[in-house]
């Protein structure tokens, strides 16, 4: 096998193999924080097809759903009880992002400082890659206009849509 085709396929499958795994986390840092501003049940998805598996943790459900296709390998969501307190739901809605950024950050310091292999390197710089994009996909104020997002806003667009909301109260 050839360095010129371990480059053809490395990144395909890293993104195959890592999504799901981003993915996770990145509902996690939404999750979590759920968990702690809210009383009620909080459920990750991840994948959009039917597999119906589940992982139960107190509040917390995972739910596994496959895939429906290969391109799919990055859908997720997470869902709570809204609640009516800005700066916490803002706070529920960046921690995906943050974990996203965090992630991307722990890798780059971690390649910077480790002398790896060719084939690792190329691994951890393939996963540093998809939890960058992750980042900027979710972070920017967007509406999605692709499968399976169709009809979703990201993380960012719902970030500004809290901070428009005027606190009267206050």
């Amino acid at each position: 096998m050839s360095f010129s085709f371990i480059n053809l396929i490395i990144y395909p499958v890293v993104y195959i193999l890592s999504m799901p795994i981003l993915g996770i986390l990145h509902e996690l840092g939404h999750a979590i924080p759920a968990l702690i501003f809210t009383d009620d049940v909080v459920s990750i998805y991840i994948g959009n097809s039917n597999l119906n598996k589940k992982i139960k943790l107190n509040r917390l459900t995972i739910y596994f759903n496959g895939y429906k296709s290969l391109m799919d390998v990055s859908y997720g969501c997470v869902n709570w009880k809204p609640i009516n307190n800005k700066l916490k739901s803002i706070l529920m809605i960046a921690g995906g992002p943050l974990v996203s950024l965090l992630i991307s950050l722990l890798l780059f310091v971690f390649l910077y400082n480790v002398h790896l292999p060719y084939l690792l390197m190329k691994i951890f710089n393939g996963v540093l890659l998809f939890s960058i994009i992750q980042f900027i996909i979710t972070i920017l104020p967007i509406k999605y206009n692709y499968k399976p997002y169709i009809g979703f806003t990201s993380d960012g667009y719902k970030i500004l849509q809290w901070l428009k909301i005027i606190d009267y109260d206050k």
